[in-house]
């Protein structure tokens, strides 16, 4: 993905785990937690995962005949990795004026798609940039020493029915590139995310389910009230 473009980015959540962020605390989350949410705005069971065209299956038996030829065929089908259940990552929205509307001159205001899409992810929202999250992550180390790996990029949407053009999973070649895409549904949280792992190992979880990296503190970076943020005027300048 594209490790090094430059966001602004809007994390939503609650205020005291927003405060650690900035004190250069970063939580990653286990992808296993997006698929067991239940919530129709975090939750999502097909991360990672690619669909596939239920009809194109063929499945032989010991005669070599197409057991589907006698049977049904299943509702739904999917293509995963085994044991990704804990593949760490962070999430955050972009903003920029795709999800926003112009009032006049240099003055904006965000779109109420967007609004929608992330209110409910926290009462308090913090804004920084994507560098500095990538430059953090560069510079810190697990418990046993090693450096983190990390790819990161904006979210690809795609219509998850659509069989035939499945280009997204294959943007830049990488196995990971399956991680960068969502369905249609998610599509105004406008997201960008970072999945990291040990550089020669793999990460070890020291937060619940999840990993805390502590790095440096984010100095160019502000929280403010989730409410007041999507509801004031911006100002947009060359």
């Amino acid at each position: 993905m594209d490790n090094r473009s430059k966001f602004i980015l809007a994390k939503f959540g609650k205020k005291e785990h927003l405060e650690q962020l900035k004190e250069g605390n970063i939580f990653f989350n286990a992808i296993q937690t997006y698929r067991d949410d239940g919530t129709d705005y975090r939750g999502d069971k097909m991360e990672g995962r690619i669909p596939i065209d239920p009809t194109k299956i063929k499945i032989y038996d010991e005669e070599g005949n197409d057991i589907f030829e006698k049977l049904p065929y299943p509702d739904s089908v999917i293509e995963s990795f085994i044991g990704d259940e804990k593949l760490m990552m962070f999430c955050a929205s972009v903003i920029n004026i795709e999800f926003m509307d112009h009032i006049k001159d240099d003055r904006w205001t965000f779109k109420e798609e967007f609004k929608l899409a992330v209110q409910n992810f926290g009462d308090y929202v913090l804004i920084l940039r994507s560098a500095d999250i990538l430059d953090h992550i560069e510079a810190a180390r697990d418990c046993k020493g090693q450096r983190i790996g990390r790819s990161s990029g904006r979210i690809l949407y795609r219509d998850m029915t659509d069989f035939e053009n499945t280009n997204a999973y294959r943007e830049t070649g990488s196995w990971l590139d399956r991680y960068f895409v969502k369905g249609l549904d998610y599509k105004n949280q406008n997201e960008w995310r970072v999945i990291i792992d040990g550089e020669k190992e793999s990460l070890e979880a020291n937060c619940g389910t999840g990993i805390l990296l502590h790095t440096y503190p984010f100095h160019d970076s502000q929280i403010m009230k989730t409410t007041d943020f999507l509801n004031d005027e911006i100002t947009i300048t060359d």
